[in-house]
């Protein structure tokens, strides 16, 4: 119930003072496609249920959530674009924070544990560090932007740095692969769209000004000095960083069946990971054995197969694929393309930030989820039609010149 709340008070508040007086241009096809999947899904909840309850009404809570947070994107102005990105590093930090005096107060957590807010004394850990790491995954986003936009002004340069620094901290301390992965997959498409022999010389060149080689010192002396007040920090962080290389190569040593300490030794799979390898297994059978059930699928959130893509498939059959496959195809398109033209900071905020939403559609959660369709409305709203915004929302405007022909002239 809270959490039904806390989406309505957010989504009144998105209402704009033009709402319903004036409509803004979107994806049409993305709109539609999305709108299809949401509609086939709520089909399937009545017609094709899952063997297990189901409670309608909390269903459709969310399924109403994600429709007005589409209808009212499609309201919102398109001036909105560059304030977006200054917002998102402020409240990232903030709830970045958050995180880190939760993590202070609370007495049950200890060193080497997932960073994330525990609501209950009774259950140490109910949390969801995914929530954290998606929110430190869009600061460390936000605050390159900002960092390499050359209208910055130099205090902002310096809180974008420390925002982004602590963002990676956050990271590293909830522990979670998916966003490891995002992260670097993104460094990847960074540098494959952006770095040029040219660009590096004048990095290089812009590096040795006064203004830079400031910033730059003043964030190693005041890395040196924090980590030598709190060395322990740094061995908390370091200790962090080998765990977690260490419990991954668990985690492929276990799904492999291979031995990594010796012949008396063999590595386990955590949790999530024998999840989705029993669930790949079922599709594999259900492949072999009763194919045809996948065209129809098996009905609305059958099984939890925990990688969206292969749940939508096995789920809601064929239509249900083509569907949830199409909007992820687009957006994939749009956010390759706005990487390589970086029209503006939202749409390069929304294209880098949609790397982690990518990677959980291979990795973790439902096709149904909240948390996927939010990032997708936006993506529905401004990608794809940003050659439409006015030229002084875009970095690089198009000039347009004109021919004045008099009368009687041919």
């Amino acid at each position: 119930m809270f959490t039904a709340l806390g989406f309505a008070g957010g989504l009144v508040l998105m209402v704009p003072f033009t709402v319903f007086r004036r409509l803004y241009r979107f994806d049409v096809i993305m709109f539609w496609t999305s709108i299809a999947f949401i509609a086939f899904s709520i089909f399937y909840m009545y017609v094709y249920p899952p063997l297990d309850k189901v409670d309608y009404t909390r269903e459709m809570i969310y399924y109403a959530f994600i429709i007005i947070f589409l209808f009212l994107l499609i309201n919102i102005p398109n001036d909105i674009i560059p304030v977006v990105v200054p917002v998102i590093v402020f409240f990232t930090l903030a709830s970045n924070l958050g995180l880190v005096y939760s993590l202070v107060k609370d007495p049950s957590w200890v060193i080497g544990q997932r960073a994330t807010i525990v609501l209950n004394d009774s259950d140490d850990g109910s949390g969801n560090p995914h929530v954290f790491a998606r929110n430190a995954f869009m600061g460390i986003v936000a605050c390159m932007i900002w960092l390499v936009r050359p209208q910055t002004n130099f205090l902002v340069r310096l809180l974008a740095l420390f925002s982004g620094i602590f963002s990676v901290v956050v990271l590293v301390l909830t522990q979670t692969r998916s966003s490891v992965v995002a992260l670097g997959l993104a460094i990847i498409l960074f540098v494959v769209y952006n770095v040029r022999p040219t660009q590096i010389r004048t990095a290089v060149r812009g590096i040795f000004k006064p203004g830079p080689l400031i910033v730059i010192a003043i964030g190693i002396v005041g890395l040196v000095v924090f980590f030598n007040k709190y060395s322990d920090l740094y061995y908390i962080l370091e200790s962090y960083v080998y765990g977690f290389i260490e419990r991954n190569l668990e985690t492929v040593y276990g799904a492999l069946g291979l031995t990594s300490k010796g012949a008396d030794y063999k590595a386990v799979i955590d949790d999530s990971v024998a999840n989705r390898t029993g669930n790949l297994n079922l599709l594999t059978n259900t492949l072999t054995s009763q194919a045809y059930m996948l065209i129809p699928g098996y009905g609305y959130k059958f099984s939890y197969i925990d990688i969206p893509m292969l749940e939508a498939f096995t789920n809601q059959g064929i239509l249900g694929l083509i569907l949830f496959g199409g909007v992820t195809a687009m957006s994939v398109r749009h956010s390759l393309r706005v990487m390589r033209t970086d029209p503006n900071d939202l749409n390069t905020f929304l294209a880098y930030f949609y790397v982690l939403i990518f990677v959980y559609t291979f990795t973790g959660g439902r096709p149904y989820d909240i948390t996927f369709w939010f990032p997708l409305a936006l993506m529905t709203r401004f990608m794809g039609v940003e050659h439409l915004f006015p030229s002084y929302l875009s970095k690089h405007p198009v000039e347009t010149s004109y021919l004045v022909v008099k009368d009687g002239d041919s």
